[in-house]
C-alpha cells in the first residue's frame, strides 16, 4: 500500500504578492501605476468624459494609492504611514522655497523676453500673478501633483536615487514617468504623427525634469510636499499668457542645468556640505522603531 504524500506547502495568494513587492517593490507599484492608470487616462482623454472624477481616481488610486499599499508591502507596519509623512517635511530654508515657487516662472519670463515673446497680459501683471498662484496650489499642487510625486517620487525615484545616485536615479524614473502619460497624447483628432512628437517631447524633457525633482528631493529631505508644488510650478507656469505656451519648456532644460552646475560646484568646493543622497530614503525606509526612538 503507498501512502498518499500530503500535498507540498504552497505561499497563500497574499505571501506571493507580499513576496513580489518586496523582490521588486518598482514593479509592483508600475503594475499599479499601469494597470489602472492607463485605462483610466485613456478613457477620459479620448471621450472627454468624467475629467475631474477619472483624474482624481489616477493620481490618488493609481499612483499614490499603488504607493503607500506597495510600500505597506515591502517595508511592512508604519510604511504607509512615514510615507505620507514626507508630505509634512516643510522646513528647508526660504531660499528654497523660493527655487520651488519662483524659479520656473522667472525664467519661463526670462525665456520669453530672450525670444521676443513676452508681453503684458490682457488682465494685467497683478492678476497673472495670482492665476499663477491658483494654478500652482489649488489646480496643480492640491488636485494633481502632490499625489502624483507621492508615487513617483516617494517611491520610485527616492529608491532609484538611493541605490544609482542622484542623476542616474534621475534618469532611470524619466522613462516610467514618460509611459504613464502616452494615454493623454490620444486627445480628439490625434494623429499618430502627433503621438510621435508629443512622446518624443516629453521624452526629451523628462530627464531634466526629473532631475530638478530629484535634486529638490534630496536637498530637502526627501520632501513630497517641495516636489509636488515644485511640479504644479512647471504645470502652472506653462498657464502664463504667452505666445504658443511653450517658454516653460526650456526654462526646465535651464534650471537642471544651473541646479547640476551648482552641485558640482559646491561638491569641488566642499564635498561636506552636499546633502547626503540616503537622507531621501532615510524617511521612507527607517523601521518604526527607529523613526519613533528619533522623535
Amino acid at each position: 500500500m503507498i501512502t498518499p504524500q500530503p500535498p507540498l506547502p504552497t505561499d497563500p495568494p497574499r505571501g506571493r504578492v507580499t513576496a513580489f513587492a518586496r523582490r521588486r517593490p518598482i514593479a509592483a507599484f508600475l503594475l499599479g501605476a499601469y494597470g489602472l492608470g492607463w485605462p483610466l487616462l485613456t478613457l477620459t482623454t479620448v471621450t472627454g468624459w468624467g475629467r475631474t472624477p477619472l483624474g482624481v481616481a489616477f493620481t490618488y488610486g493609481a499612483l499614490l494609492g499603488s504607493a503607500l499599499v506597495v510600500s505597506r508591502l515591502a517595508d511592512g507596519p508604519g510604511a504607509a504611514r512615514r510615507l505620507l509623512a514626507r508630505f509634512l517635511i516643510w522646513r528647508f530654508g526660504v531660499a528654497r522655497w523660493a527655487l520651488i515657487v519662483l524659479a520656473l516662472p522667472a525664467l519661463t519670463l526670462a525665456i520669453a523676453a530672450a525670444s521676443g515673446t513676452l508681453h503684458t497680459p490682457t488682465s494685467g501683471w497683478p492678476a497673472a500673478a495670482g492665476s499663477y498662484l491658483f494654478q500652482l496650489f489649488v489646480v496643480g499642487a492640491l488636485s494633481v501633483n502632490l499625489a502624483e510625486e507621492g508615487g513617483w517620487s516617494g517611491l520610485v525615484q527616492t529608491r532609484l536615487t538611493n541605490r544609482h545616485g542622484l542623476f542616474r536615479g534621475a534618469m532611470l524614473t524619466a522613462p516610467l514617468f514618460v509611459a504613464v502619460h502616452v494615454p493623454l497624447q490620444f486627445s480628439p483628432g490625434w494623429t499618430w504623427a502627433g503621438v510621435g512628437v508629443g512622446v518624443a517631447a516629453l521624452a526629451v524633457l523628462a530627464p531634466f525634469f526629473r532631475y530638478v525633482l530629484g535634486e529638490t528631493l534630496v536637498a530637502t529631505g526627501g520632501s513630497l510636499l517641495a516636489v509636488g508644488v515644485l511640479h504644479a510650478a512647471l504645470n502652472a507656469s506653462g498657464t502664463i499668457d504667452l505666445p504658443g505656451g511653450w517658454q516653460s519648456l526650456p526654462a526646465v532644460v535651464v534650471l537642471a542645468l544651473v541646479l547640476g552646475v551648482a552641485r558640482r560646484i559646491r561638491a569641488r568646493r566642499s564635498p561636506h556640505a552636499l546633502p547626503d543622497v540616503s537622507t531621501v530614503q532615510t524617511a521612507a525606509l527607517a523601521p518604526a522603531s527607529s523613526q519613533d526612538s528619533a522623535s
